[in-house]
């Protein structure tokens, strides 16, 4: 068992009328993770697209970290809900953004491009469901 951390700083000098700064942070109990680069392929939402995170793998909360490496803002990477027919879109990450959240634990979440074989990092964080195979 051990504690992850994670923190984000959004500030702006000249966006809006007065200078915002804004930060937080979080940290929770863990006892696995992971972190891994994938090609994703094909390019809509499909049985096919990489598994990010398998439903009920995790108890209670589960992390999602998910970034796109590509250098082109147009390059997006979708991470969608794997729900049968209605399968829903949760983020659409342009090239050199990235996304953190908390998501629930009975869901699989899948990831497409909108080109074939871009590179994506992810990590998952959360306490193991020692009744889950990845298998």
């Amino acid at each position: 068992m051990g504690t992850v951390r994670a923190s984000v700083t959004i500030g702006t000098d000249n966006v809006l009328t007065t200078p915002v700064t804004i930060s937080s942070s979080k940290s929770f109990t863990a006892d696995s993770g992971s972190v891994t680069r994938v090609k994703l392929a094909p390019v809509a939402t499909d049985p096919t697209n990489p598994i990010i995170y398998k439903a009920t793998d995790k108890l209670d909360r589960t992390y999602l970290y998910v970034r796109n490496l590509a250098t082109e803002l147009e390059k997006f990477v979708y991470l969608w809900v794997d729900g049968g027919t209605d399968d829903i879109v949760i983020a659409k990450i342009g090239g050199g953004e990235f996304t953190f959240i908390p998501v629930p634990s009975d869901k699989t979440f899948r990831a497409y491009g909108t080109d074939v074989d871009q590179l994506i990092e992810y990590a998952v964080f959360g306490l193991d469901n020692s009744s889950t195979t990845l298998g």
